[in-house]
């Protein structure tokens, strides 16, 4: 008799045992799993990170910001098409600060609207150190020592005025109607100093010319 009741006692224990076993095996199942989803949502988290820091930085390297835009507007009185065209300035001289030599490989013109088929050419003047700045103006040679037409790719001297290059664009109607010049692209190239940085960058340049037929 007294043996059985040991028995008993010894097979009671035994399940006691294993049921803890259980319950701790099955505890430390649930550690490792919240553990690993931890560490899965970490690792998403930081591969997000990563990737809006590479985009971040890729985008500011392929958009370069040393220019400054034209902060005025122009609008041209009604003129007729032989005499509407203008010429205005898309970057001007540094007021302080060093210069910087850099080499524009591509500009473009950017219109709102353009019923007045308006063509573009851009130029660099060489600014004469008595002159004012170009604002809009029908013509720039009192204001240049010398003027060169746009050809890419093209050293630019982006100095601080008056010893600075300028880059204009001159916009010519083809026929009657309204040209809205919005903005100008310009596609550079920094120098070795800024490890030949490369990219665009877009300047609001705001002028209108309205056309007459005569």
């Amino acid at each position: 008799m007294g043996d059985l009741v040991v028995a008993a006692a010894l097979a009671v224990l035994h399940v006691r045992m294993e049921s803890q076993a259980d319950v701790e095996a099955a505890s430390t199942s649930s550690t490792s799993a919240q553990r690993r989803r931890v560490t899965i949502v970490l690792s998403v988290v930081v591969a997000a990170l990563l990737v809006a820091a590479v985009s971040v930085g890729w985008h500011r390297w392929t958009h370069p910001s040393i220019f400054t835009g034209l902060g005025d507007t122009y609008a041209s009185p009604p003129l007729p098409v032989g005499k509407a065209s203008i010429l205005t300035t898309v970057i001007f001289p540094r007021v302080d600060g060093e210069g910087e030599e850099v080499t524009i490989e591509g500009l473009s013109a950017d219109f709102s609207s353009n019923s007045a088929e308006a063509e573009v050419l851009f130029g660099v003047c060489h600014m004469n150190a008595a002159a004012d700045p170009i604002g809009a103006v029908r013509d720039p040679r009192p204001f240049c020592e010398d003027i060169e037409a746009f050809e890419p790719p093209m050293s630019f001297d982006y100095g601080v005025a008056p010893r600075s290059d300028y880059l204009f664009v001159t916009i010519t109607p083809t026929r009657p109607g309204e040209g809205h010049l919005a903005s100008v692209t310009v596609d550079y190239r920094r120098s070795a100093a800024h490890l030949g940085q490369h990219g665009t960058q877009t300047l609001r340049v705001v002028r209108e010319i309205n056309v007459r037929e005569r």
